[in-house]
C-alpha cells in the first residue's frame, strides 16, 4: 500500500476493521460499495443513483482533500473524504455501507478523520447532516461535533468542531 494511514480496531459486536488510506487500487471497490448504497440519494443527493453518476462523482472528489477507507470482512464499507473548504477548514463527509452501520465504524472514522485533519493543520472541521439521519448525528457527536446553531427552515443540520494542535489539547488537560 505505501506509505499512509493504517488503524486496526473492532466494531461493538468485537468483529475486526481496518481504516486506511485511500488507494487508486482501492476505485472498483469504492464504486461498487456505492452501487450498492442504501439509500441512494439519501445525503443531499449522494450517493448518485447510478453507475455513471458514481463514476462522475468520484472523478471530481477523489482528486482533492483526504481520503480514507474502512475495510470490514475483507470488503470495502466506508469511505470518510476531508474536502478543504476556505484556509484551516475540511468539509467532512462520511459514508458507510448499510451492512457496517450500527456498529461503531462509522464513528471511528469520524475519530480518524478529525484525527488526520488536526494532524494536517486544520483549525475547524465542518459538515451538514440531515436532521432525520440521527445515527449520524449521534455518531458525530461522539466524534466531538457540535451542532451550529441555523434557522428553523434550514434544510440541513450544520455541525462543526474546532481544533487545536495536540500539544495544546494535552497541556489543557494537564493543568
Amino acid at each position: 500500500m505505501g506509505t499512509g494511514l493504517l488503524i486496526r480496531d473492532t466494531d461493538r459486536t468485537g468483529e475486526p476493521f481496518e481504516v486506511r488510506t485511500y488507494s487508486p487500487a482501492d476505485r472498483p471497490a469504492l464504486a461498487a460499495m456505492y452501487a450498492d448504497f442504501e439509500p441512494k440519494r439519501g445525503a443531499q443527493g449522494l450517493p448518485p443513483a447510478d453507475a455513471a453518476g458514481i463514476a462522475r462523482w468520484l472523478d471530481r472528489v477523489l482528486v482533492r482533500g483526504t481520503h480514507l477507507v474502512a475495510i470490514v470482512n475483507g470488503q470495502l464499507r466506508g469511505h470518510v473524504m476531508l474536502v478543504p473548504m476556505d484556509a484551516g477548514v475540511l468539509e467532512l463527509a462520511n459514508f458507510v455501507h448499510q451492512s457496517a452501520r450500527e456498529r461503531g465504524i462509522g464513528t471511528a472514522l469520524n475519530r480518524i478523520a478529525v484525527d488526520a485533519a488536526r494532524s494536517a493543520g486544520a483549525q475547524r472541521v465542518w459538515l451538514s447532516v440531515e436532521p432525520s439521519n440521527r445515527a449520524a448525528i449521534k455518531s458525530y457527536e461522539r466524534a466531538g461535533f457540535r451542532r451550529v446553531p441555523g434557522t428553523p427552515w434550514t434544510p440541513e443540520l450544520e455541525m462543526t468542531i474546532e481544533l487545536s494542535p495536540r500539544e495544546e489539547r494535552s497541556s489543557a488537560g494537564a493543568a
